[in-house]
């Protein structure tokens, strides 16, 4: 980076399916920050899968955003990790194009890391665009027992764990929009981008990390964004889905310290007793 200038924020956009959500996504943050770019913030985006056609009119549209990747789906780590890399800012806000930010939200976010040296990144309140919130923060899913737990007693122990409405640390945020300290992302090497974390637990691996290196992340509900939640994700087969959601989670558990086959055998059985159970429950209701 010793020959390129600096820039105060990059804002990292991996861009899979779902063209009508990206317009709608870039058309927000160009409104929001259109005064910015070329002078302080840049836009990287990498295309995982987007409609050639359409990502044409895109680069008429926005000049100034910096497009990469063939076209060829390499992953959400990878992506970001490649974008990490092109990146100059000493900001870096990780968003997914299913992401539209509200008013001066990046701006409070930065002022927010920019006051308090203590948190390494920090995450907004992610809301449907009927405005009710969104659980985007966990715990770490530290075991087997942990997450079957949490799924028999209606989410209470990790996924409704961290209230959407109180601000604080936290263990695990989305990565959906987390604004880090570029050296602090950099010193991390990015995601771990593992053909396993090919969707799912990258984000949630990158935050252990961070932790285990003594970083600290932080939730900010006072500051919002709209987040199309599964949008992307939904265009996938569901079993694909739910064997990326396995792999995604058995590799976590393979870093935090499982036996290899221990820890990708109890993620695929979980796998597979949620999407049952679920399913017993769908049909029961549609009776």
């Amino acid at each position: 980076m010793k020959n390129k200038k600096r820039k105060k924020i990059s804002i990292l956009i991996p861009l899979f399916f779902g063209e009508d959500i990206f317009f709608r996504c870039l058309e927000t943050l160009a409104r929001e920050t259109e005064n910015l770019f070329d002078r302080d913030w840049e836009i990287l985006v990498y295309n995982n899968g987007f409609s050639e056609v359409k990502l044409k009119d895109l680069k008429t549209i926005y000049p100034w955003v910096k497009f990469f990747g063939t076209g060829n789906n390499v992953g959400f780590a990878k992506a970001n990790n490649y974008l990490l890399k092109k990146s100059r800012g000493e900001f870096i806000l990780l968003l997914n194009q299913d992401v539209f930010i509200s008013n001066d939200a990046i701006l409070e976010l930065l002022i927010f890391l920019e006051n308090n040296d203590k948190y390494d990144c920090v995450a907004p309140q992610l809301k449907y665009e009927n405005e009710v919130e969104q659980y985007s923060c966990r715990p770490f899913p530290r075991s087997f027992s942990f997450l079957l737990l949490d799924f028999l007693t209606g989410g209470k122990k990790y996924r409704f764990f961290y209230s959407p409405k109180k601000s604080g640390e936290v263990d695990q945020p989305m990565a959906s929009c987390l604004l880090f300290r570029g050296e602090k992302l950099r010193d991390l090497q990015g995601f771990d981008d593992h053909p396993d974390f090919f969707l799912y637990f990258n984000d949630t691996d990158l935050s252990y990390r961070l932790k285990k290196a003594g970083g600290l992340s932080y939730f900010l509900a006072s500051v919002s964004a709209i987040h199309m939640h599964g949008q992307s994700t939904a265009l996938l087969p569901e079993p694909k889905r739910l064997s990326l959601w396995a792999k995604g989670l058995g590799r976590f558990w393979f870093k935090a310290g499982k036996n290899f086959y221990w820890a990708y055998a109890q993620a695929y059985f979980l796998t597979i007793f949620r999407a049952l159970v679920e399913a017993l429950r769908s049909l029961a209701g549609k009776k």
